[in-house]
């Protein structure tokens, strides 16, 4: 930080969110083996008993560097995030959301990429599992109607399968719907069905 001034944030009290992600950086540096023990036991110590920012940010002097644009605002990079928490949030609830609608376009790839390239534990990962294991069971149910109606030929199958695809159609929409809100909406189909290739 510049000397002679202090920008006024610093004198902000430091958040629980900011001290949360202060710990996490620490313990994922000493992971990584960045940070010796001693040294680790000490910024540790720092970060805890931290009370404004600028008593945060000596936790990480010569540790991390800052730019030119953080020291001015009085920010450090190793507690902030890199994207405001509610734009995270509306961005997670998207990519959650298109996981459910890109089965139309793209059926069992779209939710599958979106799972593996979402972190573990996210939103959107959860979402994607979600959209997954119902589009794997849609397709078997009405694969089996089809089959079914084929070798027997009863009409009841046709008219059953049509019910299915209205269903999967609605049920596809609504979970995307839900997504988009952030809700942990349960597709009723999935509640009944014991078959989930992905964890939810």
């Amino acid at each position: 930080m510049t000397t002679g001034y202090e920008h006024p944030t610093l004198k902000m009290y430091v958040t629980a969110e900011q001290r949360d992600r202060a710990e996490n950086w620490l313990q994922e540096a000493y992971a990584d083996g960045r940070v010796e023990p001693r040294e680790f036991d000490y910024r540790m110590g720092q970060v805890l008993g931290a009370v404004t920012r600028k008593d945060l940010n000596e936790a990480f002097y010569g540790l991390v560097p800052v730019a030119a644009t953080s020291q001015a605002l009085g920010i450090h990079p190793a507690y902030q995030p890199l994207v405001r928490p509610e734009l995270r949030q509306q961005a997670g609830r998207g990519v959650a959301a298109a996981a459910h609608f890109s089965v139309f376009f793209v059926w069992l790839l779209g939710p599958g990429l979106v799972y593996a390239a979402s972190p573990a534990g996210s939103y959107a990962r959860r979402e994607a599992a979600k959209a997954f294991n119902f589009q794997v069971i849609s397709t078997v149910l009405i694969l089996g109607d089809m089959l079914l109606g084929a070798v027997t030929g009863a009409d009841a199958f046709g008219w059953i399968f049509g019910a299915m695809v209205v269903s999967w159609f609605v049920l596809t929409v609504v979970g995307g719907a839900k997504a988009l809100q952030g809700e942990n909406w349960k597709n009723p189909v999935s509640r009944v069905d014991r078959l989930k290739l992905l964890a939810e």
